[in-house]
Protein backbone atom coordinates (compact mmCIF):
# COMPACT_ATOMS: atom_id res chain seq x y z
CA UNK A 1 0.00 0.00 0.00
CA UNK A 2 2.66 2.52 0.79
CA UNK A 3 4.27 1.91 -2.69
CA UNK A 4 0.56 2.34 -3.91
CA UNK A 5 0.51 5.27 -2.16
CA UNK A 6 3.54 7.06 -3.77
CA UNK A 7 2.74 6.28 -7.60
CA UNK A 8 -1.03 7.39 -6.74
CA UNK A 9 0.41 10.60 -5.04
CA UNK A 10 2.84 11.32 -8.25
CA UNK A 11 -0.13 11.30 -10.25
CA UNK A 12 -2.10 13.59 -8.36
CA UNK A 13 0.52 16.17 -8.75
CA UNK A 14 0.77 15.64 -12.65
CA UNK A 15 -2.65 15.63 -12.31
CA UNK A 16 -3.01 18.87 -10.43
CA UNK A 17 -0.31 20.51 -12.58
CA UNK A 18 -2.30 19.22 -16.03
CA UNK A 19 -5.17 21.63 -14.08
CA UNK A 20 -3.23 24.35 -13.56
CA UNK A 21 -2.29 24.38 -17.06
CA UNK A 22 -5.31 24.58 -18.48
CA UNK A 23 -6.57 26.88 -15.96
CA UNK A 24 -4.45 29.35 -16.79
CA UNK A 25 -4.66 28.62 -20.55
CA UNK A 26 -8.54 29.08 -20.36
CA UNK A 27 -7.39 32.71 -18.79
CA UNK A 28 -5.98 33.19 -22.10
CA UNK A 29 -8.79 32.81 -24.02
CA UNK A 30 -10.84 35.59 -25.30
CA UNK A 31 -14.20 36.49 -25.91
CA UNK A 32 -14.84 37.21 -29.12
CA UNK A 33 -18.20 39.76 -28.16
CA UNK A 34 -18.40 41.28 -31.85
CA UNK A 35 -19.81 39.58 -34.80
CA UNK A 36 -17.30 40.54 -38.25
CA UNK A 37 -19.47 42.07 -41.09
CA UNK A 38 -16.95 40.51 -43.46
CA UNK A 39 -18.39 37.51 -45.81
CA UNK A 40 -15.72 35.27 -46.41
CA UNK A 41 -16.86 32.62 -48.31
CA UNK A 42 -17.18 29.28 -46.42
CA UNK A 43 -18.26 25.96 -47.03
CA UNK A 44 -20.63 24.15 -44.30
CA UNK A 45 -19.57 20.03 -44.38
CA UNK A 46 -22.01 17.46 -42.75
CA UNK A 47 -22.19 13.82 -43.11
CA UNK A 48 -24.76 11.90 -42.37
CA UNK A 49 -26.20 8.65 -42.23
CA UNK A 50 -29.52 7.62 -41.49
CA UNK A 51 -30.45 10.59 -40.06
CA UNK A 52 -33.77 10.87 -41.17
CA UNK A 53 -35.12 12.25 -38.23
CA UNK A 54 -32.64 15.03 -37.70
CA UNK A 55 -31.46 16.00 -40.94
CA UNK A 56 -34.07 18.31 -41.95
CA UNK A 57 -34.01 20.45 -39.05
CA UNK A 58 -30.40 20.51 -39.11
CA UNK A 59 -30.09 21.62 -42.80
CA UNK A 60 -32.81 24.23 -42.08
CA UNK A 61 -30.74 25.60 -39.02
CA UNK A 62 -27.74 26.04 -41.11
CA UNK A 63 -30.17 27.52 -44.17
CA UNK A 64 -31.41 30.46 -42.03
CA UNK A 65 -27.98 32.15 -40.78
CA UNK A 66 -27.26 35.90 -41.17
CA UNK A 67 -25.32 35.18 -43.40
CA UNK A 68 -25.75 35.63 -47.54
CA UNK A 69 -27.10 32.83 -49.17
CA UNK A 70 -24.38 33.16 -52.30
CA UNK A 71 -21.52 33.27 -49.73
CA UNK A 72 -21.89 29.97 -48.58
CA UNK A 73 -23.09 26.34 -49.47
CA UNK A 74 -24.15 23.53 -47.15
CA UNK A 75 -22.36 20.16 -48.60
CA UNK A 76 -24.38 17.27 -47.16
CA UNK A 77 -22.36 13.73 -47.74
CA UNK A 78 -25.57 10.84 -47.65
CA UNK A 79 -23.24 8.39 -46.38
CA UNK A 80 -25.15 4.60 -47.53
CA UNK A 81 -28.35 5.75 -45.51
CA UNK A 82 -30.59 2.88 -45.75
CA UNK A 83 -33.42 4.94 -44.94
CA UNK A 84 -35.10 8.00 -45.87
CA UNK A 85 -32.29 10.58 -45.81
CA UNK A 86 -31.68 10.96 -49.23
CA UNK A 87 -35.16 11.54 -49.79
CA UNK A 88 -35.04 14.30 -47.39
CA UNK A 89 -32.20 15.66 -48.78
CA UNK A 90 -33.32 15.80 -52.65
CA UNK A 91 -36.55 17.63 -50.77
CA UNK A 92 -34.97 20.26 -49.38
CA UNK A 93 -32.78 20.86 -52.63
CA UNK A 94 -36.03 22.56 -53.80
CA UNK A 95 -35.88 25.22 -50.37
CA UNK A 96 -31.84 25.47 -50.15
CA UNK A 97 -30.62 26.44 -53.58
CA UNK A 98 -26.87 26.54 -51.64
CA UNK A 99 -27.57 22.80 -50.79
CA UNK A 100 -24.82 20.75 -52.35
CA UNK A 101 -25.34 16.81 -52.00
CA UNK A 102 -23.15 13.70 -52.16
CA UNK A 103 -23.99 10.58 -52.59
CA UNK A 104 -21.20 7.40 -51.05
CA UNK A 105 -22.19 4.25 -51.94
CA UNK A 106 -19.64 2.18 -50.86
CA UNK A 107 -16.30 3.26 -48.68
CA UNK A 108 -12.95 1.60 -49.50
CA UNK A 109 -11.81 -1.23 -46.91
CA UNK A 110 -9.65 0.05 -44.04
CA UNK A 111 -10.41 3.23 -43.91
CA UNK A 112 -12.84 5.26 -41.75
CA UNK A 113 -16.79 6.17 -43.28
CA UNK A 114 -16.68 9.47 -41.93
CA UNK A 115 -13.56 10.57 -43.14
CA UNK A 116 -13.80 9.18 -46.37
CA UNK A 117 -17.14 11.23 -46.15
CA UNK A 118 -15.52 14.37 -45.12
CA UNK A 119 -12.62 14.13 -47.80
CA UNK A 120 -14.69 13.62 -50.87
CA UNK A 121 -16.80 17.22 -49.45
CA UNK A 122 -13.68 18.86 -49.16
CA UNK A 123 -12.56 17.98 -52.86
CA UNK A 124 -15.86 19.94 -54.17
CA UNK A 125 -14.78 23.39 -52.64
CA UNK A 126 -12.40 25.62 -53.07
CA UNK A 127 -13.41 27.91 -49.94
CA UNK A 128 -10.15 28.58 -47.45
CA UNK A 129 -11.79 27.60 -44.74
CA UNK A 130 -14.36 24.86 -43.95
CA UNK A 131 -16.85 24.01 -41.23
CA UNK A 132 -18.15 20.81 -39.75
CA UNK A 133 -20.98 19.86 -37.93
CA UNK A 134 -23.73 16.77 -37.09
CA UNK A 135 -26.50 15.60 -38.86
CA UNK A 136 -28.67 16.02 -35.70
CA UNK A 137 -27.25 19.45 -34.62
CA UNK A 138 -29.51 22.52 -34.66
CA UNK A 139 -27.49 25.73 -34.80
CA UNK A 140 -27.94 29.83 -33.77
CA UNK A 141 -28.61 32.25 -36.66
CA UNK A 142 -25.38 33.75 -36.17
CA UNK A 143 -23.31 30.80 -35.71
CA UNK A 144 -21.20 31.47 -38.96
CA UNK A 145 -20.92 34.96 -38.60
CA UNK A 146 -19.67 34.05 -34.67
CA UNK A 147 -16.68 32.07 -36.47
CA UNK A 148 -15.90 34.95 -38.89
CA UNK A 149 -14.42 37.19 -36.80
CA UNK A 150 -11.48 34.01 -35.74
CA UNK A 151 -10.54 33.44 -38.79
CA UNK A 152 -6.60 34.58 -40.04
CA UNK A 153 -4.45 33.10 -42.50
CA UNK A 154 -2.42 31.12 -40.30
CA UNK A 155 -5.65 29.70 -38.17
CA UNK A 156 -5.63 26.32 -38.24
CA UNK A 157 -8.68 25.22 -36.18
CA UNK A 158 -10.91 26.79 -34.31
CA UNK A 159 -13.94 24.89 -31.86
CA UNK A 160 -16.86 26.18 -29.86
CA UNK A 161 -19.05 25.00 -27.71
CA UNK A 162 -21.80 22.09 -27.87
CA UNK A 163 -24.38 21.91 -25.42
CA UNK A 164 -26.54 18.58 -24.96
CA UNK A 165 -30.80 19.30 -25.52
CA UNK A 166 -32.68 17.22 -24.50
CA UNK A 167 -37.10 18.39 -24.33
CA UNK A 168 -38.23 15.60 -21.93
CA UNK A 169 -37.06 12.96 -19.85
CA UNK A 170 -38.24 9.24 -19.95
CA UNK A 171 -38.05 9.30 -16.07
CA UNK A 172 -36.27 10.23 -12.81
CA UNK A 173 -33.25 8.05 -13.41
CA UNK A 174 -32.98 9.24 -16.99
CA UNK A 175 -33.29 13.01 -16.25
CA UNK A 176 -30.48 12.30 -13.21
CA UNK A 177 -27.94 10.52 -15.51
CA UNK A 178 -28.47 13.08 -17.99
CA UNK A 179 -27.55 15.65 -16.38
CA UNK A 180 -24.67 13.96 -14.58
CA UNK A 181 -23.52 13.39 -18.81
CA UNK A 182 -24.00 16.90 -19.80
CA UNK A 183 -21.37 17.91 -16.81
CA UNK A 184 -19.20 15.13 -17.86
CA UNK A 185 -19.36 16.00 -21.36
CA UNK A 186 -18.80 20.14 -20.57
CA UNK A 187 -15.32 18.74 -18.73
CA UNK A 188 -13.99 17.46 -21.70
CA UNK A 189 -14.86 21.30 -23.22
CA UNK A 190 -13.26 22.77 -20.57
CA UNK A 191 -10.23 20.85 -20.97
CA UNK A 192 -9.38 21.40 -24.77
CA UNK A 193 -10.32 25.07 -24.15
CA UNK A 194 -7.87 25.30 -21.75
CA UNK A 195 -5.09 23.46 -23.85
CA UNK A 196 -6.29 25.93 -26.48
CA UNK A 197 -5.53 28.71 -24.63
CA UNK A 198 -1.71 27.81 -24.58
CA UNK A 199 -2.55 26.61 -28.62
CA UNK A 200 -2.12 22.53 -27.44
CA UNK A 201 -4.75 20.56 -29.51
CA UNK A 202 -5.74 18.25 -27.22
CA UNK A 203 -9.04 17.87 -29.08
CA UNK A 204 -11.87 19.79 -30.68
CA UNK A 205 -15.82 19.29 -31.63
CA UNK A 206 -16.19 18.12 -34.62
CA UNK A 207 -19.71 19.05 -34.65
CA UNK A 208 -18.88 22.73 -33.77
CA UNK A 209 -15.73 23.25 -35.86
CA UNK A 210 -13.81 25.00 -38.43
CA UNK A 211 -10.28 24.51 -40.23
CA UNK A 212 -8.16 26.02 -42.77
CA UNK A 213 -8.51 23.36 -45.36
CA UNK A 214 -4.87 24.01 -46.00
CA UNK A 215 -4.22 20.84 -43.68
CA UNK A 216 -6.24 18.19 -45.76
CA UNK A 217 -4.48 19.63 -48.91
CA UNK A 218 -0.99 19.11 -47.21
CA UNK A 219 -0.81 16.80 -44.44
CA UNK A 220 -3.85 14.83 -45.28
CA UNK A 221 -2.45 11.40 -43.16
CA UNK A 222 -1.35 12.93 -40.44
CA UNK A 223 -4.31 15.70 -39.98
CA UNK A 224 -7.16 12.49 -40.37
CA UNK A 225 -5.69 9.29 -39.97
CA UNK A 226 -8.10 7.45 -42.23
CA UNK A 227 -7.43 4.28 -40.56
CA UNK A 228 -8.80 5.01 -37.32
CA UNK A 229 -12.59 4.68 -37.54
CA UNK A 230 -13.06 8.13 -35.22
CA UNK A 231 -11.02 11.37 -34.47
CA UNK A 232 -11.55 13.64 -37.56
CA UNK A 233 -11.50 16.56 -35.06
CA UNK A 234 -8.81 15.30 -32.88
CA UNK A 235 -6.07 14.37 -35.05
CA UNK A 236 -6.99 17.48 -37.21
CA UNK A 237 -6.51 20.13 -34.24
CA UNK A 238 -2.95 18.15 -32.86
CA UNK A 239 -1.92 18.27 -36.77
CA UNK A 240 -2.74 21.63 -36.83
CA UNK A 241 -0.48 22.31 -33.36
CA UNK A 242 2.29 20.68 -34.66
CA UNK A 243 2.84 22.56 -38.22
CA UNK A 244 2.15 25.53 -35.93
CA UNK A 245 -1.12 26.72 -37.23
CA UNK A 246 -3.01 29.12 -34.60
CA UNK A 247 -5.51 27.51 -32.50
CA UNK A 248 -8.86 29.44 -31.31
CA UNK A 249 -12.03 28.32 -29.23
CA UNK A 250 -15.27 30.41 -30.29
CA UNK A 251 -16.54 31.74 -26.65
CA UNK A 252 -19.33 33.71 -28.82
CA UNK A 253 -22.89 32.70 -27.38
CA UNK A 254 -24.00 32.58 -31.12
CA UNK A 255 -21.17 30.06 -31.51
CA UNK A 256 -22.32 27.36 -29.45
CA UNK A 257 -24.28 24.20 -31.24
CA UNK A 258 -27.03 22.13 -29.75
CA UNK A 259 -27.33 18.46 -30.21
CA UNK A 260 -29.61 15.35 -28.68
CA UNK A 261 -27.49 13.27 -26.20
CA UNK A 262 -27.53 9.55 -25.94
CA UNK A 263 -30.62 8.08 -24.86
CA UNK A 264 -29.71 4.83 -23.21
CA UNK A 265 -26.28 4.40 -20.82
CA UNK A 266 -25.17 1.34 -23.65
CA UNK A 267 -25.14 4.08 -26.18
CA UNK A 268 -23.25 6.18 -23.67
CA UNK A 269 -20.61 3.73 -23.05
CA UNK A 270 -20.47 3.06 -26.65
CA UNK A 271 -20.01 6.65 -27.85
CA UNK A 272 -17.26 7.11 -24.78
CA UNK A 273 -15.42 4.03 -25.49
CA UNK A 274 -15.24 5.32 -29.33
CA UNK A 275 -13.57 8.55 -28.46
CA UNK A 276 -11.45 7.35 -25.98
CA UNK A 277 -10.38 4.10 -28.35
CA UNK A 278 -7.88 6.24 -30.47
CA UNK A 279 -5.84 7.82 -27.30
CA UNK A 280 -2.79 5.56 -28.27
CA UNK A 281 -2.12 7.51 -31.44
CA UNK A 282 -2.37 10.95 -29.61
CA UNK A 283 0.40 13.42 -29.52
CA UNK A 284 2.85 13.15 -26.90
CA UNK A 285 0.94 16.17 -24.03
CA UNK A 286 -2.63 14.23 -25.00
CA UNK A 287 -1.44 11.15 -24.18
CA UNK A 288 0.92 11.44 -20.64
CA UNK A 289 -2.50 13.32 -19.53
CA UNK A 290 -4.45 10.61 -20.46
CA UNK A 291 -2.26 7.67 -19.00
CA UNK A 292 -1.60 9.69 -16.27
CA UNK A 293 -5.26 10.50 -15.75
CA UNK A 294 -5.96 6.41 -16.62
CA UNK A 295 -4.13 5.25 -13.63
CA UNK A 296 -4.82 8.05 -10.99
CA UNK A 297 -8.58 7.25 -11.79
CA UNK A 298 -7.79 3.25 -11.61
CA UNK A 299 -6.07 3.60 -7.98
CA UNK A 300 -9.09 5.72 -6.91
CA UNK A 301 -11.78 3.44 -8.07
CA UNK A 302 -10.07 0.45 -6.55
CA UNK A 303 -8.67 2.44 -3.47
CA UNK A 304 -12.14 1.70 -1.51
CA UNK A 305 -12.05 -2.36 -2.09
CA UNK A 306 -8.53 -2.17 -0.73
CA UNK A 307 -9.23 -0.08 1.95
CA UNK A 308 -11.14 -3.91 3.00
CA UNK A 309 -7.83 -5.38 3.61
CA UNK A 310 -5.54 -2.17 4.70
CA UNK A 311 -8.48 0.26 6.64
CA UNK A 312 -5.51 2.58 8.05
CA UNK A 313 -5.03 4.05 4.67
CA UNK A 314 -8.24 5.74 4.87
CA UNK A 315 -6.20 8.92 5.52
CA UNK A 316 -4.15 8.45 2.37
CA UNK A 317 -7.83 7.77 0.28
CA UNK A 318 -9.02 10.88 2.00
CA UNK A 319 -6.14 13.15 0.75
CA UNK A 320 -6.03 11.36 -3.21
CA UNK A 321 -9.45 11.87 -3.57
CA UNK A 322 -9.70 15.09 -2.17
CA UNK A 323 -7.03 16.42 -5.01
CA UNK A 324 -9.14 15.16 -7.48
CA UNK A 325 -12.19 16.55 -5.95
CA UNK A 326 -10.50 20.39 -5.49
CA UNK A 327 -8.50 20.20 -8.70
CA UNK A 328 -11.76 19.31 -10.63
CA UNK A 329 -14.58 21.99 -8.82
CA UNK A 330 -11.59 25.11 -9.22
CA UNK A 331 -11.64 24.38 -12.93
CA UNK A 332 -15.23 23.54 -13.41
CA UNK A 333 -16.47 26.18 -11.74
CA UNK A 334 -14.41 29.01 -13.69
CA UNK A 335 -14.79 26.89 -17.00
CA UNK A 336 -18.60 27.81 -16.54
CA UNK A 337 -18.36 30.97 -15.88
CA UNK A 338 -16.24 31.72 -18.70
CA UNK A 339 -18.63 29.16 -21.01
CA UNK A 340 -21.59 31.60 -19.68
CA UNK A 341 -23.11 28.41 -18.32
CA UNK A 342 -24.69 27.38 -15.04
CA UNK A 343 -23.26 24.16 -13.09
CA UNK A 344 -25.76 22.66 -10.77
CA UNK A 345 -23.94 21.46 -7.66
CA UNK A 346 -26.18 18.42 -6.80
CA UNK A 347 -25.56 17.07 -10.19
CA UNK A 348 -21.90 17.76 -10.18
CA UNK A 349 -21.53 15.99 -6.59
CA UNK A 350 -23.03 12.78 -7.55
CA UNK A 351 -20.81 12.99 -11.15
CA UNK A 352 -17.82 13.64 -9.30
CA UNK A 353 -18.71 10.54 -6.81
CA UNK A 354 -18.50 8.33 -10.25
CA UNK A 355 -16.47 10.35 -12.68
CA UNK A 356 -13.60 8.55 -11.98
CA UNK A 357 -14.88 4.67 -12.43
CA UNK A 358 -17.18 5.97 -15.21
CA UNK A 359 -13.84 6.90 -16.81
CA UNK A 360 -11.78 3.57 -16.31
CA UNK A 361 -14.79 1.62 -17.79
CA UNK A 362 -14.99 3.56 -21.15
CA UNK A 363 -11.47 3.30 -21.24
CA UNK A 364 -10.89 -0.06 -20.83
CA UNK A 365 -13.99 -0.84 -23.27
CA UNK A 366 -12.78 1.52 -26.14
CA UNK A 367 -9.43 -0.12 -25.84
CA UNK A 368 -9.77 -4.00 -25.17
CA UNK A 369 -13.32 -4.83 -26.93
CA UNK A 370 -14.08 -1.82 -29.31
CA UNK A 371 -17.37 -0.02 -29.44
CA UNK A 372 -20.82 0.19 -31.81
CA UNK A 373 -21.13 3.20 -34.46
CA UNK A 374 -23.40 3.45 -37.14
CA UNK A 375 -24.76 0.13 -36.67
CA UNK A 376 -21.08 -1.36 -37.05
CA UNK A 377 -18.67 -2.94 -34.73
CA UNK A 378 -15.30 -1.33 -34.60
CA UNK A 379 -11.97 -1.65 -32.86
CA UNK A 380 -9.62 1.67 -33.12
CA UNK A 381 -8.77 0.84 -36.69
CA UNK A 382 -10.43 -1.74 -37.84
CA UNK A 383 -13.98 -3.34 -38.44
CA UNK A 384 -14.85 -6.51 -36.22
CA UNK A 385 -16.63 -9.09 -38.68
Amino acid sequence: MVFLNIVLGICALIYLAYILFFFYGLHNVRSNDELNIEYPSLAIVVAARNEENNIRRTVESLAAQNYPADRYNIIVINDRSSDTTGVILKDLQGTVPNLKIITITECPPGVSPKKHALIQAVKTTQCAFILTTDADCVHHPDWLSSYTGLMEKNLGVATGITLFQLDDYRSGFEKLWQNMQNIEYMSHQIVLAGAIGHNVGFSANGNNMLFNRQLYDDYEHDALQKKVISGDDFFIIQTAEKMHYRLKFNLHPAGTVHTPPQRTLRDLINQRARWSSKIGKASAPVLLFSMNTFFYYLGLTLYPFLLLFSPGFWLAFVLLFGIKISCDTLYMVYGYKKFGQKLNPLYYILMELLHAPFIVIVAVVGSLFGFTWKGGRYKVDSKKM
